[in-house]
């Protein structure tokens, strides 16, 4: 089973998930399924941890699948989502990294709310079945 959390702000839905704790990383396919709203959790953004404790790094992804920069708010979603997850050890670590700006930011950014979804394992199939089927078709 997959763990997702979803951050909505009055623009957009932001998906956040743990790459450093999957087995595989999700391709362009996957996100696209996974930020779909009629067959996924549905998105507008898909932000993928692929850090570690001592130096947090992520990817960003629109809902179609391609990969794409990291807006400000993107890092606001993501140092909020590694505050409270508990991946970085504590808010100087964060600011450390994001600087201390981006840390109050996160946490005065106006009416975010969060959802936490979990993902079967079938669902995780049909991402890896996408993914595979893509990539056959690439080739």
């Amino acid at each position: 089973m997959m763990m997702i959390k979803n951050y909505t702000t009055a623009e957009k839905e932001y998906m956040v998930l743990n790459g450093s704790t999957m087995r595989v990383m999700p391709g362009a396919a996957a996100i696209r399924l996974l930020a779909d709203r009629h067959q996924g959790v549905g998105a507008d953004r898909v932000l993928v941890f692929t850090g570690t404790h001592e130096e947090p790094s992520f990817l960003v992804y629109e809902a179609d699948g391609t990969q794409a920069n990291a807006a400000p708010m993107d890092y606001k979603i993501l140092v909020r989502y590694l505050a409270e997850e508990g991946i970085a050890a504590n808010p100087a670590e964060l600011a450390k990294v994001f600087g201390d700006q981006a840390f109050v930011e996160a946490f005065s950014t106006p009416s975010v709310t969060r959802l936490e979804f979990h993902v079967t394992d079938a669902f995780v199939e049909r991402m890896k079945a996408a993914d595979a089927k893509a990539e056959r078709m690439a080739c």
